[in-house]
């Protein structure tokens, strides 16, 4: 009877180990990593709650209203885009952009096409994104120079 149960605990230790050799984080594909978990985090259409614009000491909220940015990616996290609506010519430009994360840092984007780079900040559930940039006196990253040297901080809100 002591050889019966032996090999009975020994079955038993073989398919837990089975078992646990074949689980997953997500029930059924690998565990993502970091940057995909962010990656996903961002995607969707993002709209002002308040956009701050330091200019010379002085701050504006209200030159913004109708600003959006939208984030895209493929299944992977791969092939990360940002798409600007509205932006009035300021701080972002319009249109579809190629990005990536700056040194691993998923606080940090840089825009493929120049360099230009951003600080971002999740928070309220992943529901609110603040977006803090500065535009130097080239007017950088867009090229203007008029009313865009500064610092920028986008209190963004996700829509979907």
């Amino acid at each position: 009877m002591n050889a019966i149960s032996k090999f009975y605990l020994f079955l038993l230790t073989g398919v837990v180990f089975i078992l646990v050799g074949c689980s997953t984080d997500d029930g059924g594909g690998p565990a993502q990593t970091p940057e995909q978990i962010q990656t996903t985090k961002l995607l969707g259409r993002w709209e002002p709650g308040t956009v701050i614009q330091e200019i010379d000491g002085e701050i504006t909220d209200d030159r913004f209203s109708d600003f959006s940015i939208t984030f895209d990616a493929d299944a992977e996290g791969s092939n990360k885009k940002y798409t600007i609506t509205n932006s009035g010519g300021e701080a972002f430009e319009s249109g579809t952009k190629d990005w990536d994360y700056v040194d691993g840092n998923l606080n940090r984007i840089m825009r493929l096409d120049n360099g230009f780079e951003f600080d971002i900040s999740l928070s309220n559930n992943d529901m609110d994104l603040q977006i803090t940039l500065t535009v130097d006196e080239s007017g950088s990253p867009v090229g203007r120079t008029s009313n865009t040297t500064g610092g920028y901080t986008f209190n963004l809100e996700k829509v979907n």
